[in-house]
């Protein structure tokens, strides 16, 4: 598992399986032109491969491929077997390695989402049942014609999910850099906020910045291109889930979250850094979290005491209440 930040790992671009599958040419392109690339973000695939007994009723399909989407993100989704880079038949296809690649038509901004996981079995006389689950941002922009003086408008939103109501509004703050050169960057013809502004029409790199506890999300749309005298409104849509403390002990003060098995492994209850995947201090209102399993460390006064809530699932658009 290849991680971008080595606190967590959550924070990834390219998974390995516990099976030995890849997932690799994970692309994320809109119909506008704009390619959406999460540089650091909660975005995960899992990849589990099975296998069954080949029934009569399989009628000589070797393969079901199980799709799990959390949130919004497609309208439809299928897949393609691969044998040296070339599609085959899935009815009748023989024993051996093959990859197989998913592609999905987005909600929101309409575009397509693809990806290839390599290393798929397929064993004589023997199923292959391949499950994905799928979890990453939904990017939505809406486009507003106006009177701005030839000027493109810009402004940003996040949100936990689809019809949230943030109790602190997330923020993410826009930079735009010229297309292809992330180190140069260009400033707006007005800056309203760090979220809204005017830019001169063209096509550039855009860099939506948020921080959620006290990580950094770095979310790019390349190539994105902005006509004059149009406003765009991106949306980020996190598709996480949510958690709060609703417990009666007004000295809990920090929500440390960890990857399950953590807490059998401590005799003593006590924070881990190394192992430590985010901590949120806003406890007692809801605070936007990827989904997953974790065991949680409580945290009370200035360290004073600490303990663990073991198991604890994190669903996308629900929230938890830990007591």
């Amino acid at each position: 598992m290849k991680k971008l930040l080595s606190v967590s790992f959550l924070f990834i671009c390219l998974l390995l399986s516990v099976n030995g599958q890849t997932v690799s040419n994970y692309s994320y392109a809109l119909d506008n032109g704009a390619n959406v690339k999460i540089e650091h973000g909660w975005n995960h695939i899992w990849v589990n491969q099975t296998f069954d007994i080949l029934k009569d009723e399989d009628k000589g399909v070797p393969i079901d491929v199980i799709i799990r989407v959390l949130g919004d993100l497609k309208t439809s989704s299928s897949f393609k077997l691969l044998s040296q880079g070339k599609e085959t038949r899935t009815a009748g296809a023989a024993a051996g390695n093959y990859d197989l690649k998913l592609t999905f038509k987005l909600s929101g901004k309409p575009g397509t989402m693809s990806f290839v996981i390599s290393n798929v079995t397929i064993k004589p006389k023997t199923k292959t049942i391949v499950s994905v689950t799928l979890y990453d941002y939904q990017i939505n922009i809406a486009e507003a014609p106006g009177s701005l003086k030839g000027l493109s408008g810009y402004e940003s939103s996040v949100v936990s999910y689809n019809g949230s109501s943030d109790a602190k509004p997330l923020q993410g703050v826009i930079t735009f850099f010229e297309k292809g050169k992330h180190d140069a960057k260009i400033s707006p013809d007005e800056a309203t906020s760090e979220i809204k502004g005017k830019i001169k029409p063209g096509t550039y790199d855009v860099l939506i910045t948020l921080s959620i506890s006290k990580q950094k999300h770095l979310i790019w749309l390349e190539n994105f291109t902005v006509k004059p005298d149009i406003s765009y409104k991106i949306t980020a849509n996190l598709n996480a889930g949510m958690i709060s403390y609703s417990g009666v002990n007004k000295d809990a003060k920090v929500l440390h979250m960890y990857p399950v098995g953590t807490a059998a492994k401590q005799t003593k209850a006590a924070p881990d850094p190394s192992k430590e995947i985010i901590s949120l201090e806003n406890i007692f209102s809801p605070n936007p979290c990827t989904p997953g399993s974790y065991d949680v460390l409580i945290e009370y006064g200035k360290g004073a005491r600490y303990e663990w809530k073991k198991n604890i699932l994190i669903q996308s658009k629900l929230r938890f209440d830990i007591k």
